[in-house]
């Protein structure tokens, strides 16, 4: 896995996580692709998002309207670009696409579910962050 390309004020949280014990890895059950359909949630599709890692994945679920954007987009003070990115300027571009869904309700890896105003906030982070 290649190291996260680091913005000065991410390093000390990084050396913070570092102090954390490893987890293992996790095993693969499927492989899928991009806009493959999962076989659940009435239609759950697969979006591929590198940037945070180059094999980075969200769930769109478009009937819906709901968005698991993993590590992309993070929630902990409103929604915001995530954080320790291998490639950031991909990150930044699946971002943006995620933002294209205009999801109802988005999901995060780290933070709350966003329920209101949720695509015009996932936008204009995407925006932000340019």
């Amino acid at each position: 896995m290649p190291e996260p390309d680091l913005l000065e004020w991410e390093l000390p949280l990084w050396e913070h996580g570092l102090t954390a014990p490893e987890a293992p890895p996790t095993r693969v059950d499927r492989e899928v692709e991009d806009g493959e359909e999962l076989g659940f949630g009435d239609g759950a599709v697969a979006v591929h998002t590198p940037g945070h890692t180059p094999g980075s994945m969200a769930v769109h679920l478009p009937r819906h309207g709901v968005l698991f954007a993993g590590d992309t987009v993070a929630t902990v003070q409103g929604v915001t670009f995530g954080v320790f990115h291998v490639d950031r300027a991909r990150a930044l571009e699946s971002m943006r696409r995620l933002a294209e869904l205009r999801p109802s309700v988005l999901c995060c890896g780290h933070g709350p579910a966003v329920t209101v105003d949720t695509a015009e906030q996932l936008s204009a982070a995407a925006a932000r962050s340019a």
